[in-house]
């Protein structure tokens, strides 16, 4: 009996407690959602732009986007800037302190104890950026698969090199690259993409107005565009195709010299160039001072090369040099005809062949034949190189064999194909014969019925 009502004040200091404790668990809840309300609010201020609170965390950003064009350009074209993708700010080039100025005073961000230096130019901006792309180490962390060696390079280029004797109209990284939005080279939205380079060439080298004071052509990118190469890297989108830097080079930019053009054109075309090398008219080329292969196929406006070119008819380049009754004179022609016997030969086992396989004749051996002259064809136009007509008649003899021999292929398969529409035809012939006699048959047996 007295334990009791110790039992129950127990309870009830028990049930107290829990009361106690569920009432502080509910004030700790509220004051947590209340935090997390504030820190939410305070973010979403910060990501509006609220009255005193920049949508940016660096305040050029955050100012230049109020200034509007065009000083507002910059900041769209970082955004997607490869740079950005790698850490860096407006504040690695430029400078200063992107942490103050949201009160509205620029000045403290643009602050030149803080290593402000406004907006860079001329040899200022090489230096720039090679304190990250000459830095071997640095870029090995952040882009190994560049190289390093970019500033060293641009130096030994005509624009280097004029940019020392002080003359600050010559491109420097950013007249290619651009300043801000700048695009990995394999992006080809970049400036400096295969298919971009030529125009981006061109803004400097096609205005004549800004090249004015240099005694240089201005009309490069228009002869190009009409180019075999232009052709083949615009049209048909071969990356492959040289444009302005896989001649001139990029960085270490230098006009090809009479003595190295040959090396140039060499780098696509090396069996070309090691004809060339050996043949007469490398040591009469440079005697005369004449630029190799830019002779005969010219330099920015490289067209399709011909036939037509070879030879001593209307229009033929050796003629510009070669005069009736002379050695050159001979050997062009004698190469010319070498190649129209080859090349007319071809032509017309292709049109056999072509017949051949329309009829539904098996022309496979007629093909790999005919591709074999064909290729000794190819062979004999690159052997037009040495300028000499024995090499080239050589070629093209193999060729003819193999030429002969499928078109001996493509007659023996029309042949064929005759004989059995003959063999078809005599078989039609006499299928109708014999249904003849049977309906002569049959008729006189239905007379003979009648008249029985």
């Amino acid at each position: 009996m007295t334990s009791e009502p110790h039992a129950g004040v127990g309870l009830t200091r028990i049930a107290s407690r829990r009361v106690q404790s569920s009432e502080e668990g509910v004030r700790i809840r509220r004051l947590l959602v209340l935090l997390l309300a504030l820190v939410a609010s305070r973010a979403l201020a910060v990501e509006l732009g609220g009255e005193g609170t920049p949508a940016s965390a660096s305040s050029c950003e955050w100012c230049h986007e109020q200034l509007g064009d065009p000083l507002s350009k910059p900041v769209a074209g970082f955004r997607n800037d490869a740079h950005k993708r790698h850490g860096m700010s407006c504040a690695t080039c430029h400078g200063g302190d992107p942490g103050a100025g949201f009160d509205g005073d620029a000045a403290k961000a643009m602050d030149p104890r803080k290593g402000y230096i406004g907006v860079p130019a001329g040899r200022r901006i090489v230096e720039l950026c090679a304190r990250c792309h000459s830095d071997i180490v640095y870029m090995r962390n952040e882009k190994p698969g560049l190289p390093t060696d970019q500033e060293r390079l641009y130096y030994t280029s005509v624009h280097g090199k004029r940019l020392l004797s002080g003359d600050t109209k010559v491109a420097v990284c950013s007249s290619c690259h651009q300043a801000h939005g700048i695009l990995p080279a394999t992006d080809p939205e970049s400036s400096v993409y295969p298919t971009r380079v030529a125009e981006t060439c061109g803004r400097c080298h096609s205005d004549r107005a800004y090249m004015s004071g240099y005694d240089l052509p201005t009309d490069q990118l228009e002869q190009w565009s009409r180019s075999v190469h232009a052709e083949a890297l615009l049209e048909r989108n071969d990356l492959g195709a040289p444009t302005c830097n896989d001649c001139h080079g990029n960085h270490g930019a230098v006009p090809p010299g009479v003595s190295h053009v040959s090396r140039v054109c060499g780098q696509c075309h090396p069996a070309n160039d090691e004809y060339f090398q050996a043949s007469p008219h490398k040591a009469s080329y440079a005697r005369l001072g004449i630029a190799e292969c830019e002779f005969c196929h010219g330099n920015h406006e490289v067209r399709r090369t011909s036939d037509e070119m070879v030879g001593t008819s209307e229009g033929a380049v050796c003629l510009a040099c070669h005069r009736g009754g002379s050695r050159g004179y001979q050997a062009a022609y004698e190469i010319r005809s070498a190649l129209d016997s080859l090349r007319t030969l071809t032509e017309k086992v292709a049109g056999l062949a072509g017949r051949a396989d329309r009829a539904g004749g098996f022309v496979e051996e007629v093909r790999f034949a005919l591709q074999e002259a064909a290729t000794s064809l190819k062979r004999a136009r690159t052997l037009v190189h040495t300028f000499d007509p024995d090499r080239v008649v050589e070629e093209v003899k193999l060729g003819l064999v193999s030429g002969r021999k499928a078109e001996a292929q493509a007659l023996q398969v029309l042949g064929e194909l005759q004989e059995r529409r003959i063999g078809l035809a005599g078989f039609l012939i006499l299928i109708v014969g014999v249904i003849a006699l049977l309906l002569v048959e049959i008729r006189k047996v239905d007379r003979k019925r009648r008249a029985d």
